[in-house]
């Protein structure tokens, strides 16, 4: 990227706007770039910061559902001590949370009441929208620092 500094680019606006068929041109003043200008399809090509980040964001939940499905499985299919374990072990971690004021309460009261539930009821639950609560609590989930 090219750079002018504000009086070139005042005294010399033409041959900056020649500049800008071949890539942006910063502007700076006291050594310090002030403004970049580009052809308006440059600037539309630009990513969006907003529309990434929510779209990481999806992803991420994608992530953690598919995660947790596979979990539920794991979980249906298990034997009764192993169940038994995996069940033990996430509710210790809510437990640790609550101790150590790790999560918020709502969250850990949840948890506690979801742990509490038939591994039949509890699955469903992990794995879906849960009242709209689902992301949320796959995002603050005790599975995740389960062996």
């Amino acid at each position: 990227m090219q750079t002018f500094t504000a009086s070139q680019a005042k005294q010399n606006f033409g041959t900056l706007l020649s500049q800008l068929a071949h890539s942006p041109v910063a502007i700076a003043r006291h050594n310090k770039t002030v403004a970049v200008v580009m052809l308006p399809a440059a600037a539309q090509a630009l990513p969006n910061p907003r529309l990434q980040a929510r779209l990481e964001q999806q992803q991420r939940e994608q992530q953690r559902l598919l995660r947790h499905q596979q979990l539920a499985i794991q979980l249906l299919c298990a034997t009764t001590t192993q169940q038994t374990r995996q069940l033990q072990s996430a509710r210790e971690a809510v437990a640790r949370w609550e101790r150590d004021g790790l999560c918020s309460a709502d969250y850990i009261s949840r948890w506690q009441a979801w742990l509490d539930l038939p591994l039949k009821q509890l699955a469903p639950l992990m794995c879906g929208d849960a009242d709209g609560w689902g992301p949320a609590m796959r995002q603050n989930s005790p599975f995740t620092a389960s062996p």
